[in-house]
């Protein structure tokens, strides 16, 4: 080869990795800017103090007081966008975000919570549901992000013995919050009938509650069936 062929053959090599390197800064930057904008909303959630923890101790008979959960300011959420209906925490994964709903299932994929286009979406609500959780199923759907993020951990769910040990959902709403437990996780096709929502009465609780995201398969997906524990409420 000559060392004309060969100093455009190193040129053509570097223009590739300048572009490659730039396409990977690009996506780096888009995920980096998603999660800088969702930390910020945790100033939201307002902490209560935990309930019994002073200095005495406790009788032997006395039960442990109930966990004290925080409560989330969805004024300064709804004044940032008023399609925040809800906002879930799933303590075993880490997820800790605002959930949405758009007038169809394809905006939010492609958007944050404050409406800027963004690769890691948001956490959103299925269109036909009713936005109060009133539906007998209830479905939320998010990206399964390289960077960890979003629902890209509902896979861990896979572990029988993870799921018992933390399996752990809460759905902070607007006028009440519901604390479920992930009872399945499983792979479905994008055409299982578990996408399907009825348009029933309208009731206090929803009978389950799925969460979906994407799988390694563009045709599959993979849920999680989640049941409401505070049915008394």
């Amino acid at each position: 080869m000559s060392r004309k062929k060969e100093y455009g053959l190193l040129i053509i090599l570097g223009v590739i990795f300048l572009a490659a390197g730039g396409y990977l800064f690009g996506i780096w930057e888009e995920y980096h800017e998603a999660e800088a904008g969702y930390q910020g909303l945790k100033k939201y959630i307002i902490e209560k103090p935990d309930v019994g923890k002073d200095s005495e101790e406790k009788p032997d008979n006395q039960e442990e007081p109930e966990e004290s959960l925080p409560k989330i300011d969805f004024d300064g959420l709804r004044a940032i966008n008023e399609d925040i209906v809800a906002w879930i925490q799933i303590p075993g994964i880490g997820v800790d975000y605002p959930v949405v709903q758009g007038k169809d299932n394809e905006h939010y994929l492609h958007y944050t919570f404050d409406g800027k286009a963004n690769k890691a979406g948001s956490i959103f609500l299925d269109y036909r549901n009713r936005a109060d959780f009133t539906d007998r199923k209830v479905i939320l759907y998010g990206h399964n992000m390289k960077d960890g993020s979003m629902f890209s951990n509902l896979k861990k769910y896979q572990d029988a013995s993870f799921r018992k040990e933390q399996g752990r959902v809460v759905i902070y709403l607007l006028d009440k919050v519901l604390e479920c437990e992930i009872v399945e996780c499983q792979i479905i096709s994008v055409r299982d009938s578990v996408y399907e929502v009825a348009q029933d009465e309208k009731q206090k609780l929803p009978e389950e509650i799925i969460l979906s995201t994407c799988s390694s398969s563009s045709n599959m997906r993979l849920i999680l069936k989640c049941y409401i524990k505070n049915k008394d409420m």
